[in-house]
């Protein structure tokens, strides 16, 4: 079952991503409830930072395999309906217009690396994995690559989608993704929470005003995500879903 945990501080919340026993995989119920405490979050004058983990030591893994394999048996129009919910996932740093600290460990892998990045402030355990390894599956990270994209810029994204590299938290704070390494992420998010909920809140909101309207590149996620729905009509991505599962090595078909 999945579901997101809210816990409150002195000015910040911390919301805790939970998908027991999937190393905290983002499906639709889990990217569901992340859109909905978002804009609850929003709305709440008390909470004026906000740390972003996950339960039982892992931050997120990306997609729940078995939901993605699912989803190559639907159509296009299939892909189009889910397809708010998919893209409005990464947009929630957006929705919730406050600074957001991601405390990761474990794994941050696909869609979990796309929510590190769009963090303002990423901290990691010392074990932590990064990575975009969807081209392995036959598929490009289309809407989260914007994200990375802004996080570590265009040469570093392009290496990790096409490499399909998992980097360790030294190189993950080397190429910019990470700010800090602690032994307790979570705990050292919250201090830095902590400290930024005592600044103005007026001069705070100005302030994160002025960080997104600035960002390096405005995203057309929509477009993306086409891209993505297209993606999935390709025969080579259920042939490459596959032998992932089997851990064998894929035979394109081109197709």
């Amino acid at each position: 079952m999945s579901e997101v945990i809210i816990e409150k501080g002195d000015g910040y919340a911390v919301i805790f991503m939970s998908n027991k026993n999937k190393r905290n995989a983002l499906d639709s119920e889990l990217s569901k409830a992340l859109i909905s405490k978002a804009v609850d979050i929003s709305k709440d004058d008390d909470i004026r930072a906000v740390v972003l983990a996950g339960t039982d030591h892992i931050f997120c893994s990306g997609a729940d395999l078995n939901e993605f394999s699912a989803a190559l048996e639907k159509d296009a129009l299939g892909h189009y309906k889910n397809m708010e919910t998919d893209v409005k996932v990464f947009d929630i740093v957006k929705i919730i217009n406050k600074p957001v600290i991601a405390a990761v460990e474990g794994y941050a892998l696909g869609g979990g690396f796309g929510l590190a990045c769009s963090a303002h402030i990423v901290v990691s355990s010392p074990s932590c994995r990064f990575g975009m390894p969807e081209l392995s599956l036959g598929i490009f990270p289309y809407v989260i690559f914007p994200y990375v994209k802004n996080a570590i810029g265009a040469r570093n994204a392009v290496t990790l989608a096409l490499t399909r590299k998992i980097i360790d938290a030294n190189e993950a704070k080397r190429i910019g993704v990470v700010y800090e390494i602690a032994d307790d992420p979570i705990e050292k998010a919250k201090a830095i929470a902590k400290s930024i909920a005592s600044l103005s809140p007026t001069v705070l909101q100005l302030s994160m005003n002025a960080i997104n309207d600035l960002s390096e590149e405005k995203i057309d996620s929509k477009y993306l995500a086409l891209l993505r729905i297209i993606n999935f009509a390709a025969e080579d991505l259920k042939i490459g879903t596959s032998a992932f599962k089997k851990k064998i090595k894929p035979e394109w078909r081109g197709k």
